[in-house]
């Protein structure tokens, strides 16, 4: 089934409510309506019989009614209470006198039917033709022995009337509101939506060309804000990656260019001219170099573009980061000393974190590689492990060339590199570090960066401690 528009779901969801809290409302109308009818029709009719037993006269088996019809107040009453009225033989079930207007109903009860009313006095409906007839029955018993049942009646026609004509307009009033309702809440979602439409519009008009367009934002701090602002937000965010995708893309191009350049270069000279033995194994080693630059180049692409989709997965047990970074230390010792550079280890024992113990290694190797390339001879490059708290910290310090503090943000980007001088000279493809974030964003982990240009950087990977 196809979901109905916004405007027509608010405009029923509206209406709705609306007819459920006007039906209820009515219902509780007509109820306390019906209540004051009833009681008034009831205690009036029991003041009327109460009034007129007083005027009743029982002689021998009949019952007189004893007035002054003089009087035209007291005859006034009479006549209106005895407009319903019949008088029983308690006994015997004998109908002793009964008003025309009674008569005019063919109520004529039975003598079964006068010992129920008489065993159960009080308040009873009839239904007759002309509608609801509420009749109090009271059993009177003069001196003598003898009993009576005396019924007075009441029509309740215009009160059901009445209720039924408050009922009828209050439908036809309800359901009028309710389709007035209705269509103003029809017009009032349109314009409530308005904005919305506005922003949809603005938002259809933003594609790659355009992304660093915004959505405008009232400032009302309502739902049509929230909603704009997190479309700026998620535009923001699309903004950045499609400029990284840009940057990448154009790095590389970069880096695939020149040692394709060189193979190209290489066989160019080749078929030039007629080359020696040696010069032919020269020229193939330099080719194997640069295939294998390529290799290690799509190599690490893949593996950082697989981090970054998710389908690499890490194990969490508990690691030694002590014993990880003394070992470590032991294998990259050789290469710095190879380049006169001291390493120095100054590691805490029994330094036990949570993470993948692979993953940590490898971070480790990045982060003391960086720091060696980066490091002239004679330089100094210290690995310290402490703990703080229920943390964790791994510091790889170094002496090297620094890194500009317009540039430290920059240097986890893919194919960035810090110093343009050296970028040929030193190995790698600058995926490295790119490579430590996402280590260290998969371990919930942190990675600072301190440096000052010509004295040297530090990394300060901060991790939550397994004990």
């Amino acid at each position: 089934m196809k979901p109905l528009p916004l405007r027509a779901t608010l405009t029923l969801v509206y209406a709705g409510v609306l007819s459920a809290i006007l039906t209820a409302e009515g219902f509780a109308y007509h109820t306390t309506l019906r209540n004051q009818f009833e009681t008034a029709a009831t205690a009036d009719l029991e003041d009327k019989a109460r009034a007129l037993h007083g005027y009743l006269h029982f002689d021998r088996g009949d019952a007189t009614l004893v007035y002054d019809a003089n009087d035209a107040e007291e005859a006034a009453f009479i006549v209106d209470a005895t407009r319903y009225f019949q008088v029983y033989d308690g006994k015997t079930g004998r109908l002793l006198r009964q008003s025309p207007g009674m008569a005019s109903l063919g109520l004529n009860f039975t003598p079964t039917e006068v010992s129920e009313f008489r065993k159960a006095a009080g308040l009873r409906d009839v239904q007759t033709d002309r509608g609801r007839l509420r009749i109090t029955s009271t059993v009177i018993s003069p001196p003598g022995g003898d009993q009576y049942l005396v019924q007075v009646g009441a029509l309740l026609e215009r009160l059901d009337a009445s209720l039924g004509e408050f009922d009828r307009v209050l439908v036809i009033r309800t359901a009028g509101g309710v389709v007035l309702a209705a269509l103003m809440g029809l017009i009032f979602s349109g314009w409530a939506l308005a904005p919305l439409k506005r922003l949809a519009a603005r938002a259809t008009s933003i594609d790659i060309k355009n992304l660093e367009a915004r959505l405008p934002v009232r400032g009302a701090g309502d739902e049509l804000d929230h909603v704009a602002v997190a479309f700026n937000q998620a535009l923001a965010r699309l903004e950045r990656s499609v400029n990284e995708m840009r940057q990448f893309s154009a790095a590389v191009a970069h880096e695939l260019r020149t040692p394709l350049a060189i193979l190209r270069g290489e066989a160019e000279l080749a078929l030039a001219a007629p080359i020696s033995e040696f010069s032919a194994r020269e020229r193939l080693a330099s080719q194997l170099d640069e295939y294998d630059r390529l290799t290690r180049l799509i190599n690490q692409i893949l593996m950082l573009a697989r981090a970054e989709a998710g389908e690499i997965q890490i194990t969490r047990a508990a690691v030694d980061l002590s014993s990880l970074a003394a070992s470590v230390s032991d294998q990259v010792e050789p290469l710095a000393a190879a380049r006169s550079i001291t390493l120095v280890p100054q590691i805490d024992p029994e330094v036990r974190v949570l993470g993948d113990h692979g993953w940590l290694e490898r971070l480790l190797l990045i982060l003391l590689d960086n720091a060696i390339k980066f490091t002239g001879a004679g330089g100094r490059v210290t690995v310290r492990v402490t703990k703080d708290g229920d943390r964790a910290h791994l510091l790889v310090e170094d002496t090297g060339i620094g890194i500009n503090a317009g540039t430290i943000e920059r240097i986890f980007e893919p194919f960035y590199r810090a110093d343009v001088a050296q970028s040929r000279q030193t190995e790698g493809a600058g995926i490295g570090l790119a490579l430590a974030k996402w280590i260290t964003r998969t371990h919930d982990a942190s990675l600072t960066v301190t440096s000052e240009p010509g004295r040297g950087s530090a990394f300060t990977f901060s991790i939550a401690r397994a004990d």
